[in-house]
């Protein structure tokens, strides 16, 4: 996988790669949900980025993903073009030529007047594409012994070992090559694909599609992660991206609410708002409190913005149910008040500790959960940290005066 950047940073260059990889497996979706055929199954970082096998073929597929608002084009002269050749000649002692397709799939165009633009018709002429490929092959070489005998630095580094071992190959080969290679050109971007996913979920009610799309990729995104760790089969079966889509249309029709952040933990560089520390310092909380509260806070938070953002009506749901976790809290909360009129304050702090331990052990428990079949308990953990934020609830006996400014 080759990704193209705006910035050439380190920091760019991470974030571009990163992204990289995440439309790796954000295409291998695509790819697999745009088939008919009920036996197709893709792998991720196999044979190739994407390796989808359906009707008997095998289709590698090599991704060129970009971030620019104008992708670079694809050309002879692309390092991406010449690698991807590379890593196609290392495929063929392990496929059938004959039953194999390679497809380059940019999210730059190709030039009208390269001699690429053949590769853009599967039924083109590779003749003459051949033989400007040879061409341009051969230049790199001659222009890297040249340096080499000059005792100047060697030109070409990147795109060397692609030309090499295309001029490798005998004239046949070349050609056979060739006739099985497909460019894809202008193909969507990462930011582009939950919608092509949506286009195709024709079973699911237009309105909710995009929702079912989300939550289909984040799926998705798991198994990818579990194939490549071990966790499961390297490949992914049609079959079983159906069973996901069926699942996900039930739970639409039910209604139910899908815990989406159970076993998720915040970004490492996640910074939460510094009130949410604040609070849990007034009652001289430990360390463990602290990692609690940051990561149930992070999930509740981002299932709130899942929830809304999927389907805005749930703005009044949650609200409704922020009112029930307060009622909650404001009777235990005044009960520890009253308890701590004549208490000094370590026990003050003490008796704090105690509520804020009871919304990441008991409430959980001991409060009905937002929705029929709801038995994740970060939600209300994190809620509540939530409204710790903004002082609607506190863990102090005098959280309030304390925390006035």
């Amino acid at each position: 996988m080759v990704t193209e950047n705006i910035n050439s940073s380190a920091i760019h260059e991470a974030t571009a790669a990163a992204l990289g990889f995440y439309f790796q497996s954000q295409f291998a979706l695509l790819t697999l949900i745009s088939q008919t055929a009920g036996e197709a199954a893709v792998a991720v970082e196999r044979l190739d980025d994407v390796e989808l096998k359906v009707d008997g073929q095998q289709l590698l597929y090599q991704l060129k993903h970009s971030i620019q608002g104008s992708p670079p084009v694809v050309t002879l002269a692309s390092v991406a073009f010449w690698k991807t050749i590379k890593v196609w000649i290392d495929a063929l002692p392990l496929v059938s030529l004959a039953d194999t397709t390679f497809h380059l799939v940019s999210v730059g165009k190709v030039p009208i007047d390269s001699p690429l633009a053949a590769l853009c018709d599967p039924g083109g002429d590779r003749e003459v594409l051949l033989e400007a490929m040879e061409k341009e092959a051969d230049r790199v070489a001659t222009e890297r012994a040249s340096a080499k005998s000059a005792g100047a630095k060697l030109p070409h580094a990147a795109r060397a070992p692609g030309c090499d071992a295309f001029l490798a190959l005998d004239h046949s080969t070349r050609l056979n090559l060739l006739r099985r290679v497909v460019i894809k050109q202008d193909s969507a971007n990462i930011g582009q694909i939950p919608d092509e996913v949506a286009k195709r979920l024709h079973l699911i009610p237009r309105s909710q599609r995009l929702q079912a799309a989300n939550r289909l990729l984040q799926w998705w995104d798991l198994q990818v992660v579990f194939s490549l760790c071990g966790k499961r089969e390297r490949v992914i079966q049609r079959s079983e991206m159906e069973q996901q889509i069926s699942s996900i249309i039930a739970d639409l029709e039910n209604g139910t609410l899908v815990a989406e952040f159970s076993g998720l933990s915040q970004p490492e560089d996640y910074e939460p708002d510094g009130m949410l520390t604040r609070q849990i310092a007034l009652v001289k909380g430990r360390p463990s409190d602290i990692v609690k509260a940051i990561r149930s806070q992070w999930r509740a938070k981002e299932q709130r913005s899942s929830w809304i953002v999927n389907n805005p009506q749930m703005h009044s749901k949650i609200a409704s149910y922020d009112r029930l976790l307060i009622e909650h809290w404001s009777d235990r909360h005044t009960h520890m008040v009253e308890d701590c009129a004549d208490l000094e304050s370590s026990q003050v702090e003490a008796k704090g500790l105690e509520l804020l331990r009871w919304t990441h052990d008991l409430a959980p428990i001991q409060v009905e959960p937002i929705a029929h079949g709801w038995s994740a308990h970060y939600y209300v953990q994190g809620t509540y940290q939530v409204l710790a934020i903004d002082r609607h609830v506190g863990w102090h006996a005098d959280y309030l005066k304390l925390l006035q400014d």
